[in-house]
C-alpha cells in the first residue's frame, strides 16, 4: 500500500507549489496511470514515492513505512523501482548485460541469481542481440528498454515509470505494455506510470489526473473518457477505439457505448459482446 496525506512540495523559489494537498491510496497490485498538462507535478510525485523528494509537507509512507525515515530509505527503495523519462539519467554501466546487473549487485543477489534475471530479461526486452553494446550507443528507443529492463531484475514490489514510452515506437509500447502485463499476472506489483498516451491509460485500473500539482480527477478510466469530464480541458484526447466505434457506429454497425480498448473493440466486432 502506497498512502499520501496533504502532502505538498514546494521547490526554493517557485511561484506556487508543484503538489498541494495531495492525497491518495494506492493498493497493492494496481495499475495507475498519471497523466495531466506539462508542470502539472506528475514527476515529483513519482519521486515522492521512493524519496529521491522529500515532501514540504504532509506524508508519504510505502508498506507502512515513511519516506522521511531515514532507517527505512534502503527498505523503501529496495521496493520501489523507478524508470526516469530520460534514460540518459540513471544509465551508468559500460554494457547493455553490466547495467541489467547494475542495480542487482548492490541488492547483494548471487552470480547464479543475477545471471538467470538477466538471461530472462534480454529477450523479453528485445536486449539480446545488444547485450554486448555500449548504452550510450544505443538509440534513445533502446536505451529506454535498457532502463525498464535494469530496473525489472531487480523485482521490485512496486513499479513507477515516468513517460516510459515517449521514447518508443507504436509497437514498441504495445510490447513493453504485454510484457507489464505479462509480469502483473505473475506475481502482484504495483504499476504507477505517467503516461499521455490515452490507449495506455485506458488499461489502467485507475486513472489519476494532476493539473497544477493538484488532483483534479481520480477513477477508472471509462469515467475518465466519458462525455463531460472534462479530459478535453486537461488535454486528454479519447483512445482511439473510442473514435473507431464511434464511427462503425455511425456506419451503421451496432457496438457496444462503453468501448474503450482496442481488445473490447475486437471482441465486439468479433460478436463476443453482441
Amino acid at each position: 500500500m502506497i498512502e499520501l496525506r496533504d502532502v505538498g512540495v514546494t521547490f526554493p523559489g517557485a511561484a506556487r507549489p508543484s503538489l498541494d494537498g495531495v492525497n491518495l491510496s494506492i493498493a497493492a497490485g494496481e495499475t495507475v496511470a498519471l497523466a495531466g498538462p506539462s508542470g502539472s507535478g506528475k514527476t515529483s510525485l513519482l519521486r515522492l514515492l521512493n524519496a529521491l523528494l522529500l515532501p514540504t509537507t504532509g506524508s508519504v509512507s510505502v508498506d507502512g513505512m515513511d519516506t522521511r525515515d531515514d532507517a527505512s530509505l534502503w527498505e523503501i527503495r529496495r521496493r520501489v523501482g523507478l524508470v526516469f523519462q530520460n534514460p540518459d539519467d540513471q544509465i551508468v554501466s559500460t554494457t547493455v548485460e553490466r547495467e541489467l546487473a547494475f542495480g542487482m549487485e548492490n541488492l547483494g543477489l548471487d552470480r547464479d541469481e543475477m545471471r538467470s534475471r538477466v538471461e530472462t530479461l534480454l529477450p523479453m526486452l528485445g536486449l539480446e542481440q545488444l547485450r554486448d553494446r555500449p548504452p550510450h550507443r544505443l538509440s534513445g528507443g533502446e536505451k529506454q528498454r535498457v532502463a525498464v529492463a535494469a530496473v525489472l531484475a531487480m523485482r521490485p514490489r512496486h513499479l513507477l515509470l515516468d513517460e516510459p514510452t515517449s521514447l518508443l515506437d507504436a509497437r514498441g509500447r504495445a510490447d513493453l505494455w504485454a510484457l507489464l502485463a505479462e509480469l502483473r499476472s505473475r506475481e502482484e506489483r504495483t504499476v504507477i506510470h505517467v503516461t499521455q498516451f490515452p490507449e495506455e491509460i485506458a488499461y489502467a485500473d485507475r486513472a489519476v489526473v494532476l493539473v497544477e500539482g493538484r488532483v483534479v480527477f481520480d477513477a477508472p478510466p471509462r469515467e475518465l473518457f466519458a462525455a463531460g469530464s472534462g479530459a478535453d480541458g486537461w488535454g486528454l484526447r479519447p483512445p482511439p477505439a473510442m473514435g473507431l466505434a464511434g464511427a462503425l457506429r455511425t456506419a451503421g454497425r451496432p457496438l457496444p457505448e462503453d468501448i474503450l480498448t482496442m481488445d473490447e473493440l475486437i471482441e465486439a466486432l468479433a460478436g463476443g459482446t453482441q
